[in-house]
């Protein structure tokens, strides 16, 4: 019985692995704060390796609000603008960049990257607001999107 149970372990954990890409190919960002929020999104090659070879610019997602990319070519950064490439995770930022915030990373569980990262929003005026977690919803498989929420 131990080793039926062990064959079926062993069968159903690498379809288990296989169903969540490496990257995805959209993203949506939900952010259901009364802040805003600042990202920057990075990746590789579309169903490709983990990776970090292209970024974004620095986006910023409205209070209470929903932004859809559909691919990466608007992300601009050093994500080619007529082509499209994968999207592994965010580099979330603390606050705006003038006021020098920390920040940590989420993303794609099977490029090793956590599912979530807490921390206090800092607004314009470099002033904290509140607490906040960041939390990545991954792709099942890369032609589908991820999801990046941001929650109070």
């Amino acid at each position: 019985m131990k080793k039926l149970y062990f064959f079926l372990v062993a069968m159903i954990l690498p379809v288990a692995m296989w169903a969540q890409m490496p990257s995805a190919y959209s993203l949506r960002v939900l952010n259901q704060t009364p802040w805003p929020q600042q990202y920057v999104i990075f990746g590789d090659e579309i169903c490709g390796p983990c990776g970090s070879t292209y970024a974004s610019v620095t986006l910023t997602i409205a209070p209470m609000s929903t932004i859809t990319y559909p691919n990466s070519t608007p992300l601009g950064g050093s994500y080619p603008p007529t082509m499209n490439k994968g999207i592994v995770g965010a580099k979330i930022l603390n606050g705006p960049i003038v006021c020098s915030p920390g920040g940590g990373t989420v993303g794609q569980p099977p490029c090793g990257l956590p599912p979530s990262y807490g921390y206090v929003t800092i607004v314009p005026g470099c002033t904290p607001a509140g607490p906040t977690k960041a939390t990545w919803i991954p792709a099942q498989n890369c032609e589908l999107p991820a999801q990046l929420i941001f929650q109070p």
